[in-house]
């Protein structure tokens, strides 16, 4: 009983799994991008006179055709071609179209510029191809967004982009902890002497026999809960 529990809750926390892969995956495919929910991790975008990214800000993006994009939109793109996992978010402030553009001949370019950011600290000219999504709105739901930048700090680590000793601590304490979900109390057994004895009846008085009450385990089922996330 106890094997087919375990097996069974087993079963559920990766159908669970198996949901969240599919939902994501379809919100990918729907906004056409890899990355169509992201996290604000710097303040370039918030000014103090208008700010309109705050750091931990859950924003949505929409893949777009680099000749869509137009000035004064806000992107998110790569900004290092040997790191594409490092995702700028800025303001267009120039579009190159084919013919126009000397730094990439044949494809649209486009220079960015955070909001916050001094005057002459642009990004670009950047190609086309480098362009992750349009920005389309911030998800309205407060600290998600800080509480996401937290645990990724801890598990992460910037500068190299591997996990810390304690992210991996904590990731195998969960594997542990998620096939030692389920703990059994042993049980008491029962006293002997609440067995009638059929070999005590007399022709004066007959006992009635009834039938042992079965005393069964009590289990006590621990679960967890595990959401991974892995946003940029």
């Amino acid at each position: 009983m106890r094997k087919n529990e375990t097996a069974r809750g087993l079963f559920l926390v990766g159908l669970v799994i198996l949901g969240a892969i599919a939902v994501w995956g379809g919100i990918r495919l729907a906004l056409n991008t890899e990355y169509p929910i992201l996290v604000v991790s710097s303040g370039s975008m918030c000014p103090p006179s208008n700010c309109v990214l705050p750091i931990g800000s859950l924003i949505v993006i929409r893949g777009q055709d680099p000749g869509g994009i137009r000035v004064g939109e806000i992107i998110v793109f790569r900004a290092n071609p040997l790191n594409p996992d490092y995702l700028i978010v800025h303001r267009i402030i120039v579009v190159y179209t084919p013919s126009n553009d000397s730094a990439y001949p044949g494809q649209y370019a486009f220079i960015t510029h955070g909001d916050a950011n001094p005057l002459g600290a642009n990004e670009g000219p950047n190609p086309g191809s480098s362009l992750v999504g349009i920005y389309q709105f911030t998800i309205p739901i407060p600290y998600l967004g800080s509480a996401i930048l937290d645990i990724r700090n801890f598990m992460y680590d910037d500068n190299t982009g591997q996990p810390r000793t304690q992210g991996i601590l904590v990731i195998v304490a969960l594997i542990v902890a998620l096939f030692a979900f389920e703990v059994a109390e042993p049980g008491k057994k029962t006293p002997s002497s609440d067995v009638p004895d059929e070999t005590k009846t007399s022709v004066a008085q007959t006992r009635v026999l009834r039938p042992a009450r079965l005393r069964g385990l009590s289990r006590v089922g621990h679960r967890f809960f595990l959401v991974e996330t892995g946003l940029a």
